[in-house]
């Protein structure tokens, strides 16, 4: 596991943010101590690795997958349903965890899963989009769409542990990475207005950067 730097967000429910590369070997740490059954939900897109990270958590732990509909087919109430429907199966009780595995979509969805599960479970989510990393998995905000509109029915609920892995990142297009900067941005702004500026004085050059600095930072 290489250099990683970690953040950690106030509140009521304080928790790390790790970020850095190789930590996915360090999930097993983020999970509570007395879970004994593991839930990880993950889109059809990361199946072998997620299966690589039940391989990795199983031992004393029974380590269950989901795998739910890439991006936002995943968001629905059915699909939540399924999950409940795994965990009450397997008998998962308060004490037991969820991980979410993949894009924000999985995030959102994994921490509703969790805060609904016999009134709120532990969740650890693990982002492996930038979009996700920035936003969807770090602010304890989760749900799921209705016919109605996005994210109706949801919970504030905050992880446990955030693993912000920079490897998953490697294999993404660059459409996907400068999706992901403008919540970068977002977030930058609020503290620093003058990054506006900056943007709009040339968005087509902050562009070009973005996308060298992560080819240039890949593996």
């Amino acid at each position: 596991m290489t250099e990683t730097t970690t953040i950690t967000v106030s509140g009521d429910a304080r928790y790390d943010i790790t970020v850095g590369r190789g930590i996915l070997s360090a999930l097993g740490e983020t999970l509570p101590p007395a879970a004994r059954k593991v839930l990880i939900i993950h889109p059809p897109t990361l199946a072998a690795q997620a299966e690589a990270l039940r391989a990795a958590l199983t031992g004393d732990r029974e380590v269950l997958l989901a795998e739910i509909p890439d991006a936002e087919q995943g968001k629905r109430i059915e699909v939540a349903a399924f999950c409940w429907q795994v965990m009450g199966k397997a008998d998962f009780t308060r004490t037991d965890a969820v991980i979410g595995f993949g894009g924000g979509a999985v995030t959102d969805l994994a921490g509703f899963v969790a805060a609904t599960w016999l009134r709120g479970v532990e969740v650890v989510q693990v982002p492996t989009t930038v979009l996700g990393m920035v936003d969807a998995a770090v602010g304890g905000k989760t749900g799921v769409n209705t016919a109605e509109g996005k994210n109706l029915v949801g919970a504030f609920w905050a992880p446990r542990a955030v693993l912000c892995d920079l490897d998953t990142l490697d294999s993404l297009s660059d459409n996907e990475r400068v999706a992901g900067f403008a919540e970068v941005v977002k977030a930058g702004f609020i503290w620093h207005p003058e990054i506006l500026d900056l943007i709009e004085a040339d968005p087509q050059a902050v562009v070009a950067e973005v996308v060298e600095w992560a080819r240039k930072n890949e593996r």
